[in-house]
């Protein structure tokens, strides 16, 4: 009789991981995967404070917008730093659920993910999030380790695995074994700070202001951290600062390696910092299976050669750098916290 009434309360348990980017939101959902990949970013009407856009049609909206409008990024450096935009914003990914009723968010566990590094008043702030939309069981996990889990790294074995989550706020860098994490450290220099030093770069050697989308693309289309990279050039439009009308200019590889080299050599010495304080027989491990990375600036070309050749550790990237962390809290949810078991194995 007990068993039967268990399942049928499993049955009507939903699980829910999110993981709150600071460039993008990912939602999971049991049994369906992931059901929002779009970038943290929520438009209102500034008079009625209804939500005009939001995801992919808010982050196209970016410096384009009038007065009437405002275009809000909830989160910064990978916690909230406008509670009432990030709750707007999960409320709009959610009620676009199938079937999933205010009420039924009070059988929900959700799992939301964050930086290893962030406070307790942070993460309180984030539950409390959750409570009110009407989440009741709702818990914080690191995104490294759901990361790791995601990317298909058995942590709950006995040999020490290393994730570097270089994302759009912070950069995560954690050891793992026996199911936790080990050691971590985190530093906010990743892909937004990036994008803000290409715009300053412009500024500064092209007199011309740049917004954030011209900023991404670049650095898209350019970064290369191979250290015989081709060279290429591609124009780009912004505002010239002395008359400020339009105005055309070239960037090339070399200098977006410039930008991004000293980016690249702090991620460095933080891993640097962290193989340092990592006990002999995990450093053994690492050493023999590598360091893997995960996050949005993994995906720039040559990123695995260039902080190979610094560490002289072989560097991977997960085969699912945007979207392990959200596929890693399918296994979160299930063991809801409890390192001795292994959800790979439920």
């Amino acid at each position: 009789m007990n068993s039967s009434v268990n399942k049928e309360k499993e049955k009507e348990r939903i699980g829910l991981g999110i993981d709150l980017g600071t460039a993008n939101l990912l939602v999971y959902q049991e049994k369906k995967g992931i059901i929002f990949n779009e970038p943290s970013v929520i438009a209102f009407d500034r008079e009625s404070g209804k939500v005009v856009a939001a995801g992919n049609d808010a982050h196209r909206m970016l410096g384009k917008v009038h007065s009437k409008i405002a275009v809000i990024k909830p989160l910064r450096s990978g916690v909230i730093s406008d509670m009432r935009a990030a709750k707007s914003l999960l409320s709009y990914v959610l009620s676009k659920i199938d079937n999933l009723t205010e009420k039924d968010m009070g059988r929900t566990t959700c799992v939301i993910c964050c930086p290893s590094e962030v406070t307790k008043i942070e993460r309180d702030v984030m539950i409390d999030l959750a409570t009110k939309m009407s989440i009741q069981d709702v818990f914080i996990e690191e995104e490294i380790k759901s990361g790791a889990l995601g990317a298909g790294i058995d942590i709950f074995k006995s040999k020490g695995a290393m994730v570097v989550d270089i994302g759009g706020g912070t950069t995560d860098v954690g050891i793992l074994s026996f199911g936790d994490i080990v050691l971590s450290r985190t530093v906010r220099k990743a892909g937004n700070f990036m994008d803000d030093e290409i715009a300053k770069f412009v500024k500064k050697n092209r007199s011309v202001e740049i917004g954030e989308l011209t900023a991404e693309r670049a650095k898209a289309e350019l970064a290369d951290l191979h250290q015989n990279a081709k060279i290429m050039t591609m124009r780009y439009a912004g505002r010239d600062m002395v008359k400020g009308i339009p105005k055309w200019f070239d960037l090339t590889t070399t200098e977006m390696q410039s930008i991004l080299f000293p980016i690249f050599d702090e991620i460095v010495k933080l891993i640097s910092a962290v193989l340092k304080d990592t006990p002999p027989e995990l450093s053994a491990d690492i050493f023999r299976n590598g360091i893997m990375l995960s996050g949005g600036c993994s995906l720039i070309k040559g990123i695995e050669e260039y902080i190979g050749n610094r560490i002289m550790v072989p560097v991977h990237v997960v085969s699912n750098p945007l979207t392990c962390v959200a596929e890693g809290t399918k296994y979160l949810i299930k063991n809801r916290g409890d390192y001795l078991v292994n959800p790979l194995q439920m």
